[in-house]
C-alpha cells in the first residue's frame, strides 16, 4: 500500500503537465478549425454565386440559339418553295452555332423531308415519327398549341443520344394559319453543352451535366477539390428543366479563396505549447534521475539471476526440439515451414528432398533462387498467403511439384498460419495424391462417356452446349448444332439383330469422332440411334460443309442394311445455327435442329436440311 500511494503521488505532476498540454493544443486546434471553417464558407458562397451566374449564362446562350431557329421558322412561307434559299439560311445558322447537328423540316405527316447539312445526317432523311417515338407526344402537343418545345433525350437515327427543338411552321400568312409541319433543330447533348460551357470560359468550376441519372457531359478544366461539397442547380433549356447542373470547386478556386493563416496559427500554438511543457518536463526529470539509478542497480542483480534460469530452460527446450525434428524426418508426408515477410524456407524434413530427388542443400538453394522450378505457381501461392495471412486459418490446396528428372508430382498441401513474434509462418504438410486424382479423373470420364459408342453422353452434351452458348455469346460468334438420326434403324435391328445394331452404332460413332474438322467441335450420343455434333462459331455454310463431310464418312463405312432402299446404312441430318442472344436459349437451338431433322426424314432421308431463317 505505501508503494502504491508513492507511485500515485509521483504521477500527479505528469498528469498536470498532460492536462496543461491538452488545454494548450486544444485551444490551438479550435482556433485553426474556426479560421478554416470561415474560409470554406467563403469559398462555398463564391461557388454558389458563380454557379448561379453560370446557369443563367448557359440558359441565355441556349435561348439565343433557339430564338435564331424560331426566326428561321417565321420565314418558312418563303423557304418552302425556295429550297436553295432555305438551304442557305439553314447552313448559315449551323455555321453561326456549331452546336446544331442538323436543321430539318418535318412535314405534317411527321416525315423528315429536308435536312441540312446532309452529310452525316443521311439516315434521318425520310424518317417518319411513329407513336412509339419518345418525341411523338411532344409533337402532338405542339401541333395543338402551335408553341415550340424541346424533346426529351432519345436515340438519333444518325446514332447516339440527341435532343430536338420543334418549332411549328405555317404554309402561308393567313387566319387561321395553315399548319405545315415542324422546323427541327437537332442537338447532340455533349456537343451542345461543350459549346455552351466553352463559350463562357470559366476555369474555376468543374461542371457535370446529367438527366435522369445519366451523365451528359463533364467540363473539368482543373483538378477537383473533393473536400468541399458540390452545388446542384437545375437548368431550364426551353420548356425543359430536367437537366441537372452539378458544380464542384477546382483547386484554383480553393487557392484563391484560402490563406495560410489557419496553419500558421495552429503551428505557432502547438510549438509554443510543446516548448512550455518540455521545459517543465525537463525540470521534473532531473529530480528523478538519481532515484531511478538506485532502482536500476537493484533490478540488475535480479535480472542476472533470472537469465541463469532462462538458459537452463532453453537447453531443455532444445533437447525436446531435436527429438521432434528427428521424428518428423521419418514421416511419409513432407513437412516444411515457410516464413512470410520476408519469404524464406525455415525448415524441411527429409521427405521433402528425398521425394524430389535432391539433397537438402541442393533443394534449399533451388528454392532460394528459382522456387517456381520446384512448385508450379509458387509465386501466386505465396502472394495469396502474403495478402490474407492475417485473416486465414487452415486450408488445403492442390499443387504440382517437379522432380529433379523432370516429371511432375501432384501434391495435396495442408497449410495453417501461425503467428509468432510479430511474424507470420506457414506450417505445410504435403502428401502425394496421384492415385486419388487418377481415380477421380477416371470416374469423371466414365460419368461423361457413353458405354456403347465411347462418345460423350447426353449429360455431357447438355453441359457442353450450355457452356459453348455462353462462350459464343460473349465472343459474338454463332453456335451451330447437327442432329443425326440413323435411317430405318428399327428394321436394321429386326433383320440383323441387336448385336449387329450395336456394332453399327459403334462404327458410326467412330466415323463421327474422326470426322470432326475443327478444334472445339464435339460429337455426342443424344439417345438411341440419335447423335449430336456441336460446332462452335459455325454459320449455315460451315454447317453444310460439316454435314457433307459426315455423309461421306458414313458412306465410306459401307455398312450393309437390307431394309434400306440404298442397301446401306445412312443418316438424316438436321442443321441449325444461331447467334446467342439474351432472349434465346440452348433449347431453341436444339428445337430448330430437331425440326430440321424431322424435315430431312420426311423428305426421303439420307440428306441434310437446315432450319429456315423464319424459325430463328
Amino acid at each position: 500500500m505505501p508503494a502504491a500511494r508513492q507511485t500515485a503521488h509521483s504521477l500527479i505532476p505528469e498528469c498536470l503537465l498532460g492536462v496543461l498540454l491538452a488545454i494548450l493544443i486544444g485551444s490551438s486546434l479550435w482556433s485553426w478549425h474556426a479560421l478554416q471553417t470561415a474560409e470554406q464558407q467563403q469559398t462555398l458562397a463564391r461557388l454558389k454565386l458563380e454557379t448561379s451566374a453560370l446557369a443563367e449564362r448557359i440558359e441565355s446562350r441556349f435561348d439565343q440559339q433557339i430564338t435564331a431557329l424560331e426566326r428561321l421558322a417565321e420565314r418558312w412561307p418563303v423557304h418552302r418553295d425556295t429550297p436553295d434559299l432555305w438551304r442557305h439560311d439553314a447552313l448559315m445558322l449551323t455555321r453561326d452555332y456549331s452546336s446544331f447537328q442538323a436543321i430539318q423540316w418535318l412535314d405534317p405527316d411527321l416525315r423528315i423531308r429536308w435536312t441540312e447539312p446532309l452529310i452525316g445526317n443521311e439516315a434521318a432523311l425520310g424518317f417518319q415519327y411513329s407513336p412509339e417515338h419518345p418525341g411523338y407526344p411532344v409533337l402532338m402537343q405542339i401541333r395543338d398549341t402551335l408553341q415550340p418545345a424541346l424533346s426529351p433525350l432519345f436515340e438519333l437515327r444518325q446514332g447516339g443520344p440527341g435532343l430536338t427543338y420543334y418549332v411549328p411552321v405555317v404554309a402561308q400568312r393567313s387566319q387561321p394559319p395553315v399548319f405545315d409541319g415542324f422546323l427541327i433543330g437537332v442537338f447532340r447533348p455533349q456537343k451542345l453543352l461543350a459549346e455552351l460551357t466553352g463559350s463562357i470560359g470559366n476555369r474555376h468550376l468543374i461542371l457535370d451535366f446529367s438527366t435522369a441519372g445519366e451523365r451528359l457531359f463533364i467540363h473539368q478544366p482543373d483538378t477537383l477539390a473533393d473536400h468541399l461539397p458540390a452545388i446542384q442547380m437545375p437548368l431550364r433549356l426551353a420548356n425543359r428543366s430536367d437537366i441537372l447542373l452539378t458544380a464542384r470547386p477546382s483547386q484554383s478556386l480553393v487557392r484563391q479563396s484560402q490563406t495560410h493563416l489557419p496553419e500558421m496559427v495552429l503551428f505557432s500554438g502547438v510549438l509554443t505549447s510543446l516548448l512550455l511543457v518540455s521545459s517543465l518536463w525537463l525540470l521534473l526529470g532531473s529530480r528523478r534521475k538519481a532515484k531511478a539509478l538506485r532502482i536500476s542497480n537493484r533490478r540488475l542483480q535480479s535480472e542476472i539471476a533470472h537469465r541463469l534460469d532462462i538458459e537452463q530452460s532453453l537447453q531443455a527446450s532444445q533437447s525436446k526440439l531435436q527429438l521432434i525434428l528427428d521424428m518428423t524426418d521419418h514421416s511419409k508426408d513432407a513437412l516444411f515451414l515457410i516464413g512470410l515477410q520476408p519469404t524464406e524456407v525455415i525448415y524441411m524434413n527429409r521427405t521433402c528432398w528425398v521425394a524430389l530427388g535432391y539433397s537438402e542443400h541442393e533443394l534449399r538453394d533451388l528454392l532460394r533462387i528459382a522456387p517456381q522450378d520446384v512448385m508450379c505457381g509458387y509465386g501466386k501461392w505465396i502472394d495469396s498467403w502474403q495478402t490474407s495471412a492475417a485473416h486465414a486459418g487452415a486450408s488445403v490446396s492442390q499443387q504440382t511439384l517437379r522432380h529433379r528428372n523432370g516429371h511432375t508430382i501432384p501434391v495435396e498441401i495442408s497449410t495453417r498460419v501461425l503467428s509468432r513474434h510479430c511474424r507470420d509462418y506457414l506450417i505445410c504438410i504435403g502428401r502425394n495424391n496421384a492415385a486419388q486424382l487418377e481415380a477421380a479423373e477416371q470416374l469423371r470420364r466414365q460419368s461423361q462417356q457413353d458405354g456403347l459408342t465411347g462418345l460423350f453422353n447426353r449429360r455431357y452434351f447438355d453441359q457442353a452446349l450450355a457452356s459453348e452458348w455462353r462462350r459464343q455469346r460473349r465472343q459474338q460468334q454463332p453456335l451451330a448444332l447437327l442432329m443425326l438420326d440413323v435411317d430405318h434403324f428399327k428394321s436394321f435391328n429386326d433383320l440383323l439383330g441387336h448385336q449387329a445394331g450395336d456394332d453399327a452404332l459403334r462404327k458410326l460413332a467412330s466415323a463421327l469422332g474422326q470426322g470432326l474438322m475443327r478444334e472445339g467441335e464435339c460429337a455426342c450420343r443424344y439417345g438411341g440411334e440419335e447423335f449430336a455434333v456441336i460446332l462452335p462459331g459455325a454459320d449455315a455454310a460451315e454447317c453444310e460443309r460439316a454435314a457433307k463431310h459426315l455423309h461421306r464418312a458414313i458412306e465410306r463405312l459401307q455398312i450393309a442394311h437390307p431394309g434400306s432402299p440404298l442397301q446401306r446404312l445412312t443418316v438424316s441430318i438436321g442443321a441449325a445455327s444461331l447467334m446467342p442472344m439474351a432472349e434465346l436459349s440452348p433449347s431453341d437451338l436444339i428445337r430448330l435442329a430437331d425440326q430440321a431433322l424431322y424435315q430431312a426424314k420426311s423428305q426421303g432421308r439420307n440428306r441434310t436440311c437446315h432450319a429456315e431463317q423464319e424459325q430463328h
